[in-house]
C-alpha cells in the first residue's frame, strides 16, 4: 500500500477494500492473488464474491487492535457456535495453526465453548480438529 491508502477516503475505497479482501480470502484459501477471484466465483458465485471482498477487506479483518491469531479465535468461535463444519472451519483450523493456535490450544478453546455452545456441537468440532490434526494441520504440542 503507498502513502494515499492511509488517508480515510482511501481507507474506505471500493478498489482498495477488494484488494483488502482479496489478499485476506488469498491467505485463507492458500491461493495466489490473482487465482481468488476464480476460486470464490466457483464456490459462491461472483456477485456473493465480490460483496465478500469488500467485507473483508473494511477495518474488521485490519484494524490494528486484533492480532491474527485474535481473529483466528473469534471466527473458530463463531463457526462453532453457529455449528458449522466441513471446508469452511478446516480452512479456519488451518489457519488458525499459521496463527501459532496449537491443537492443544484448540483443545482448550473447545474445551472452554462447549459449556456456552453445547457439548453436541464442541464434540463435533472436536473431531473437527483431530481430523485435521491428524492431516498435519495443527501440532500437537504448543510450540
Amino acid at each position: 500500500m503507498d502513502d494515499n491508502d492511509n488517508d480515510l477516503g482511501a481507507e474506505n475505497s471500493t478498489e482498495l477494500r477488494r484488494r483488502r479482501g482479496i489478499g485476506v480470502y488469498s491467505r485463507i484459501f492458500d491461493v495466489p492473488d490473482h487465482d481468488v477471484a476464480a476460486v470464490m466465483s466457483a464456490r459462491v458465485g461472483p456477485v456473493f464474491a465480490a460483496e465478500a471482498f469488500a467485507a473483508a477487506g473494511g477495518a474488521a479483518w485490519t484494524h490494528p487492535a486484533l492480532t491474527a491469531r485474535d481473529r483466528s479465535i473469534a471466527i473458530i468461535t463463531a463457526l462453532a457456535a453457529q455449528g458449522v463444519s466441513g471446508d469452511r472451519l478446516t480452512t479456519h483450523l488451518r489457519q488458525a495453526g499459521t496463527h501459532g493456535i496449537s491443537h492443544d490450544g484448540l483443545t482448550a478453546l473447545m474445551t472452554l465453548l462447549a459449556t456456552y455452545i453445547g457439548y453436541p456441537r464442541a464434540f463435533s468440532l472436536m473431531e473437527a480438529i483431530e481430523r485435521a490434526a491428524d492431516s498435519g494441520f495443527h501440532h500437537r504440542d504448543d510450540g
